[in-house]
């Protein structure tokens, strides 16, 4: 059974959490679905821009406690795979743990008034380290209080923080992001493409993000050609024939 749905529409991706039934938490099928989304929409060309949302009342009740994925941070936007194409959260209800984590590392995050945000590690003694990069992405004060209390924040707090760019009324958030989403898609991809990864080469990043990059720059080398021809020459004792790929 699929857990996470892939739909392309007009140059848009529309990601979506199928699990409401357990208010979207996220099991080990989930989360390794997520990451082969993002797999995908980072190499399809036809697809510029995604949106990720949920079916159900809430958007993500963090991590499923009775089938904890081996590695969470593995289904996170803009981490475990590299992309410079736009990311927008559509977000409702509970937006809880993983769930806030995931909003918070996308581009852009729509919100319904009814989202309540919460970042429980510090209350559940837990740390996975990713929210070390949240100051690049909402007010530092504010995020301090947010992420060290605990404590549930409501919609209107996370707009004047910066993690929310609007609020949208209760249903309408997934259609005000494909809006929005349906405008950047028919601009250049080349330019909204560069002005992300701009963006984000002047941002801020914790310990957690600059592993994962540092990271998939080594598997980028790994998996070249140039790579397994320079062990090829170093066998035959040979001068090695680069191609730059």
């Amino acid at each position: 059974m699929s857990e996470v749905s892939y739909h392309s529409e007009g140059g848009v991706a529309i990601i979506t959490f199928s699990r409401p039934q357990a208010k979207n938490a996220l099991n080990s099928a989930a989360c390794e679905q997520l990451h082969a989304a993002w797999k995908r929409f980072a190499s399809d060309d036809a697809d510029r821009v995604a949106i990720l949302t949920a079916e159900g009342p809430h958007f993500c009740t963090g991590a499923d406690t009775r089938d904890m994925p081996d590695n969470v941070l593995q289904c996170m936007p803009n981490l475990a795979v590299k992309c410079d194409k736009p990311i927008i959260a559509a977000v409702s209800g509970w937006v809880l743990g993983a769930g806030a984590s995931m909003a918070v590392m996308s581009d852009m995050v729509f919100a319904a008034t009814d989202s309540r945000f919460v970042y429980p590690e510090a209350k559940v003694g837990a740390f996975a380290g990713l929210m070390g990069g949240f100051p690049g992405r909402m007010q530092v004060k504010a995020g301090m209080q947010w992420t060290m209390t605990g404590d549930p924040m409501n919609a209107q707090r996370a707009y004047e923080i910066g993690l929310v760019n609007e609020l949208c009324e209760p249903g309408e958030q997934t259609k005000r992001a494909l809006e929005i989403a349906r405008k950047i898609a028919a601009n250049a991809p080349l330019v909204t493409r560069a002005l992300k990864s701009l963006a984000y080469s002047t941002l801020a990043k914790g310990p957690v993000e600059q592993h994962f990059a540092h990271n998939l720059m080594l598997q980028e080398i790994r998996n070249s050609a140039d790579y397994n021809e320079g062990l090829a020459a170093v066998n035959d004792k040979r001068p090695p024939v680069f191609i730059g790929r």
